[in-house]
């Protein structure tokens, strides 16, 4: 008795009934096992639609065991009637929630106009109960007297149509809503889900019985608000042992629900079951598909395509169609659309904005490579206008190493070159006389021949040509292209025999991009006329080539120099003009 007020106390003293005391405690035990369950619901961290219908339900059915509570107490008829009041309005919320809650759970969706239509008229009902001048008029009039055995006060009056109706289609609907879940129950292979259905259908029953005794037996006191309590006591239990709303039921449902992508599930028979908010929104049709039903046309489609992504009012989506099995086989399919169009609109930005780079980068590199031949091209020109004796000379080589790389592919893929070799080997030609800059203009414009003295400062120019070219093609990042050049210049004076300069280098040990250079620079000295000299004919350069292979030149690559002939005759042919 400690901790109950002083005027129940002595209330409950005084009447001393044991059925009094007996009525009390039911009252208190019908409001602590609805609080237990909202706590419970409170504490989990993940609310769910389900699990705040539920709360609710808790809620309403504490608002009404309270009223049974104040019922029991009342000392006056005035108390008597609030209390009853009380009870209806927690009677209304329990009932309205609770249907609400199995329509959630079991995953069953009615039309919005129902719901709101069901909620109004659950209003009109608790408004007509707490106006005392429509009570008399709908429902009739209550009269409240104490009871002689239980020594509390109750409710008498003639059960209307409106309570009648009323409780008959809460207890047709708690019926179906056990037919539904009976099946499920027997259909369903998961242990846990078999648990919740089992809890879930034993609250319904012990629903369906009170509610029979109210409209039945019209019992002398109203037994609803507590045996609603005891109907809770297994899904409050469930909670507590974090069976009922568990990963399975409230984790799943809250995940499902808050998805930013929309997803829809169908039966194995591409059937509607459910889908979530962003569906909806995406498919505005889904609003109106009850479970069992065809799905509409446009999420059908998708589902049936065989693509990875598709295009839905001018978003873009990857389409992601998952099995769900189970020991039948397929059971269902999931639909999962993931809006990717930020991701294929950056993708497409920074494809844009890589290709204006590399176009960008490809232009600046071009530049830099015409600028730096424009400047090694003029350095070698300026080489040629201080030598009275190789006018066209750098142009005409240029040119006849171009038309001999055309000739040399065969050979180069047979050697196991890459592509870019013949092109800087043809790029590197002009540079192959640069270090005359370093020889003496006495020298290098004397008309005629060379003392020995005069041979061998000339011929320093191929060593003094590889060391400038180190220095000037330090900055250019193509080392390939930088070695080949520095070996043209050094090298492209060295003989086959092992007899040339400045290295006295034999065989293979001459670069091949020298020895190609040099059958190049020799053959444009022969047919050119020099201050000391005419030009030979073409039979006899050619000869001169031919019965020079193995000596001064690469045996293998004079061969192939000498089968272009007819096209270095072209070439001289129309350079005549010029020399």
């Amino acid at each position: 008795m400690y901790g109950v007020p002083y005027s129940v106390r002595q209330f409950l003293v005084g009447r001393k009934g044991a059925f009094t005391m007996l009525i009390v405690l039911m009252q208190i035990i019908g409001i602590v096992i609805p609080l237990v369950g909202a706590v419970a619901l409170l504490q989990m961290k993940q609310q769910s639609e389900s699990t705040i219908r539920l709360m609710l339900t808790s809620l309403g059915c504490m608002v009404m065991n309270s009223g049974a509570l104040l019922m029991a107490i009342s000392q006056t008829e005035a108390g008597a009637a609030m209390a009853l009041k009380f009870q209806y309005l927690g009677n209304a919320l329990f009932f309205s929630f609770f249907i609400a809650f199995l329509l959630s759970y079991l995953h069953i969706r009615i039309p919005k106009g129902i719901g709101w239509t069901w909620a109004a008229l659950e209003c009109i009902v608790v408004g007509i109960y707490w106006t005392d001048a429509l009570q008399e008029r709908f429902i009739g009039h209550f009269n409240y007297v104490r009871d002689n055995v239980f020594h509390v006060f109750r409710a008498e009056t003639v059960q209307s149509p409106l309570f009648l109706v009323r409780y008959s289609i809460f207890a047709l609907l708690l019926l179906i809503g056990l037919l539904i879940v009976t099946v499920r129950l027997f259909r369903s292979k998961i242990k846990t889900e078999r648990y919740n259905l089992s809890r879930l259908a034993g609250t319904q029953f012990i629903l369906l019985i009170s509610l029979a005794i109210q409209i039945l037996l019209r019992p002398r006191f109203n037994f609803l608000p507590i045996l609603s309590s005891l109907s809770l006591v297994s899904l409050v239990i469930s909670m507590l042992t974090d069976g009922f709303f568990g990963v399975m039921d409230s984790g799943h449902e809250w995940v499902f629900a808050q998805m930013d992508n929309a997803y829809i599930l169908v039966n194995s028979r591409y059937a509607y079951v459910d889908a979530n908010r962003s569906a909806k929104v995406l498919f505005p049709e889904l609003e109106n598909v009850r479970p069992g039903m065809k799905i509409p046309v446009q999420p059908h489609k998708i589902l049936s395509a065989n693509v990875e992504q598709y295009e839905l009012g001018g978003r873009v989506y990857a389409r992601k169609v998952t099995e769900i099995r189970d020991r039948s086989g397929v059971a269902g399919y999931g639909l999962l659309l993931e809006d990717i169009t930020a991701q294929r609109q950056s993708a497409a930005l920074l494809s844009d904005y890589n290709t204006r780079l590399q176009d960008e980068v490809r232009r600046k590199t071009e530049h830099i490579h015409i600028v730096q031949n424009s400047i090694i091209t003029g350095m070698a020109s300026v080489v040629e206008s201080r030598d009275n004796s190789t006018g066209g000379h750098i142009n005409r080589t240029s040119r006849v190493v171009r038309i001999f790389s055309q000739h040399l592919k065969p050979y180069a893929e047979k050697k196991g070159l890459s592509p870019r070799f013949l092109h800087d080997v043809t790029k590197a030609a002009p540079m192959h006389d640069i270090g005359k800059i370093a020889v003496d203009d006495v020298i290098l414009r004397k008309p005629g021949k060379f003392t020995d003295e005069e041979y061998e400062i000339m011929k320093s120019h191929a060593a003094e040509g590889a060391k400038m070219l180190v220095k000037i093609l330090r900055e250019v990042d193509d080392e390939e292209f930088k070695q080949i050049a520095i070996n043209v210049a050094h090298y492209h004076h060295e003989r086959w025999d092992g007899k040339g300069y400045p290295d006295h280098l034999s065989g293979e040990e001459i670069p091949l991009e020298a020895r190609i250079m040099a059958l190049a620079d020799v053959f444009d000295a022969l047919v050119s006329k020099r201050c000391y000299k005419e030009p030979f004919t073409y039979d006899n350069a050619f000869e001169i080539i031919g019965t020079s292979l193995g000596t001064q030149f690469d045996p293998e690559l004079g061969s192939i120099f000498l089968g272009c002939r007819d096209e270095l005759e072209q070439l001289y042919t129309e350079l005549s003009d010029t020399f």
